[in-house]
């Protein structure tokens, strides 16, 4: 083999190497049945809000309109993401039909994946706010976009 075609084998490898690379860095860690994707590395830039619900959930769903206008807030808001995560694991279409059935506005996930640093809650509906990579308390019980934003404030407003 002269140089010139180890020259060429050796780019080659080295573009191979390269792409795989840059292909495992842009691979979400989850996404949204609504096509979002989302990867945690650039969340943690962000303020990040997670909403755990259940269909069988009477107060998850009581909260569903709170969290369409609280949805509507976050996309004013540069450095703020929502999403809802079902309790359940349920398949891809039964989600889409509970987002139909209960006018989910907002972004739903069903399966986070093992990066997820969110463990899933004792009871429902539960809300977590990520922010700087720290995981806040939950808030428990069903919440108004009022109590969402005041949340997310103070957070934000913590050193």
């Amino acid at each position: 083999m002269n140089k010139q075609n180890l020259l060429l084998l050796g780019v080659a490898f080295t573009s191979l190497f390269i792409g795989g690379m840059v292909y495992q860095h842009q691979q979400a860690d989850f996404r949204s049945t609504q096509g979002d994707s989302f990867k945690w590395s650039t969340i943690q830039e962000q303020t990040f809000v997670v909403n755990y619900f259940a269909e069988w959930c009477a107060p998850c769903l009581k909260e569903v309109p709170e969290l369409n206008e609280f949805e509507k807030w976050t996309s004013t808001q540069p450095n703020v993401e929502f999403i809802a995560v079902s309790y359940d694991p349920l398949s891809e279409q039964k989600l889409s039909e509970i987002i139909t059935k209960y006018n989910m506005q907002f972004p739903v996930v069903g399966q986070t994946g093992s990066n997820f640093p969110i463990a899933v809650p004792q009871y429902l509906p539960a809300t977590f706010i990520v922010s700087s990579g720290e995981v806040s308390k939950p808030l428990l019980g069903e919440q108004t976009v009022e109590s969402l934003i005041q949340a997310v404030k103070a957070v934000q407003a913590q050193p």
